[in-house]
């Protein structure tokens, strides 16, 4: 009887850790225009999708260009792109299903590795997913970092990491915290300006 209750626990422990899924896409559009969009897709017996769109297999939105972001001016993208490993880290608080509905819908931008906003390293080496890769607890394939962006689609906060886990509907999203990591050299520190 032991074993029954403990498969049981097992199997709604697992059917509930992980529930959805989100990718990104680039493209370039007929007209020339890029176009940046994600998708949601949900586990069948999970209600955000349902929540979110009103379908209860995926949910897919393009995601608004900023326009000031395209160049080296924005610093939050210059971080994500060349030192979020050395100034972020993972919390490992992951982030309840209830409130993905919320980061999808409002105010949030998903940025993959291979990203518009690239314009720091090259796009088809593997540094920023190397990068990316750094922030979660296991070997993520595609890790997605979220930002919190202002009224003109401009990123202003580093937020969460997205990685993922075993399984097709396999993703968590963690909490990612301002924790910089300072390079210790041979102590002597020259405290006087030139």
């Amino acid at each position: 009887m032991k074993l029954i209750f403990a498969l049981f626990v097992t199997f709604i422990a697992l059917s509930s850790a992980h529930a959805w899924s989100i990718t990104s896409q680039v493209k370039v559009s007929q007209s020339g225009q890029f176009q940046d969009s994600v998708t949601l897709y949900c586990r069948p017996d999970e209600a955000l999708c349902k929540n979110v769109c009103n379908d209860a297999n995926s949910c897919w939105k393009e995601q608004d260009v900023c326009f000031n972001c395209l160049g080296m001016a924005n610093n939050v993208l210059r971080t994500v792109f060349t030192e979020l490993e050395r100034l972020y880290r993972n919390t490992n608080q992951v982030i309840e299903v209830k409130d993905i509905e919320k980061v999808f819908r409002k105010d949030h931008v998903f940025i993959a590795a291979r990203s518009i906003y690239n314009f720091y390293m090259d796009l088809n080496k593997d540094e920023v997913q190397t990068l990316f890769q750094s922030l979660c607890p296991n070997r993520s394939a595609q890790p997605l970092v979220v930002l919190g962006k202002n009224s003109n689609n401009e990123p202003v906060q580093i937020k969460y990491i997205i990685c993922e886990g075993t399984g097709q509907y396999n993703q968590d999203m963690y909490v990612l915290e301002y924790a910089p990591q300072t390079e210790i050299g041979n102590g002597n520190l020259n405290l006087n300006k030139p």
